[in-house]
């Protein structure tokens, strides 16, 4: 098949464009559906990271959001500036908004700042910001785990706050499940935080399972003394 065959194509003033696909899923609501287009435009210019850019203004048919967003195409390395009607591909689709959490009210309650700071760093990585994602992932964890420990023992809320986060978990997390996730996601998050990595081949993706089996076993927990609370 031909470059472009198959393909696409948008006109803009008097010149036809080849493109890769249409968004199949809207970046607001994050539901998948056929947007609709309404408007073009083309960036030529040597200086941009991506060479030529390809810039599609599409709206959420779905009358719940309605919202338009752009979604940029560039072309492939062999193509840039040299050809501005060479195929162009998608790239990224913005404004972008991020996938809430779906966190417990249980953990809530007890973590709030672990929810918030969760959240955050989803967006941060939904943003593609990998280099500081993981860094909040780990803050969550931090929040989460010493809330936990001060939850279980609130006589030492003073000293729980002031400790370092392996401390904390080996001092005042007695469940054994919590200990070996909770230790395991503190290494990477470390590693997301130092300049050299201990573990090279963990990655985010490792440290945000480790982070929710983290708060599930506390969850848990959590879940148990409430209904041996409620039904004694």
């Amino acid at each position: 098949m031909l470059k472009g065959e198959g393909m696409p194509r948008i006109q803009i003033f008097e010149q036809s464009f080849t493109y890769d696909r249409d968004p199949d899923e809207c970046p607001i609501c994050h539901h998948g559906v056929s947007p609709s287009n309404i408007g073009s435009n083309l960036i030529s210019r040597s200086d941009l990271d991506g060479g030529n850019t390809l810039q599609i203004l599409y709206s959420c048919p779905r009358n719940e959001c309605q919202w338009a967003f752009i979604a940029s195409y560039t072309q492939n390395r062999d193509y840039r500036t040299h050809y501005p009607q060479g195929d162009y591909y998608l790239r990224s689709c913005l404004p972008r908004k991020s996938v809430e959490p779906d966190t417990a009210d249980e953990l809530k309650e007890l973590s709030p700042s672990y929810h918030k700071v969760l959240a955050q760093s989803s967006a941060a990585e939904g943003f593609q910001l990998d280099q500081i994602a993981g860094c909040g992932f780990r803050k969550a964890l931090e929040f989460l785990i010493k809330d936990y420990a001060m939850h279980k023992h609130p006589d030492d809320a003073s000293a729980i706050k002031k400790k370092m986060l392996g401390a904390c978990i080996n001092e005042y997390c007695s469940d054994a499940n919590v200990k070996a996730c909770a230790s395991r996601a503190a290494w990477i998050g470390n590693d997301e935080t130092h300049y050299v990595r201990k573990w090279e081949e963990k990655d985010l993706s490792d440290l945000k399972v480790l982070l929710r089996l983290t708060a599930a076993w506390i969850l848990n927990e959590l879940l148990t003394e409430k209904y041996l609370r409620e039904m004694e």
